[in-house]
């Protein structure tokens, strides 16, 4: 009988540390997850703001427009064709 009784104590004090390791592991890949989440979020450039033409309507990266002061442009034809024809 305490033989059985012993059987039983040890695998109850197996599964519980059994439960509490996989816990920890859980915990563990959790916070390594977010953290490779985050390191990804840092290292990607800042989104580029568009534009769009005032003659054809394209969009593009503000970076990449003609700007007059008042429109953008998707090339320097655009911009000559729409104050032609604006003006």
């Amino acid at each position: 009988m305490r033989a059985i009784v012993f059987l039983l104590f040890v695998i109850l004090i197996y599964f519980i540390i059994r439960f509490t390791l996989n816990r920890v592991i859980e915990i563990r890949e959790k916070q390594r997850q977010e953290a490779l989440k985050k390191q990804e979020k840092e290292n990607q450039p800042d989104p580029e703001t568009m534009v769009r033409c005032a003659l054809c309507g394209v969009h593009l990266p503000q970076a990449e427009a003609y700007f007059d002061g008042k429109d953008t442009f998707c090339s320097e034809g655009h911009m000559k064709q729409y104050h032609d024809e604006h003006h």
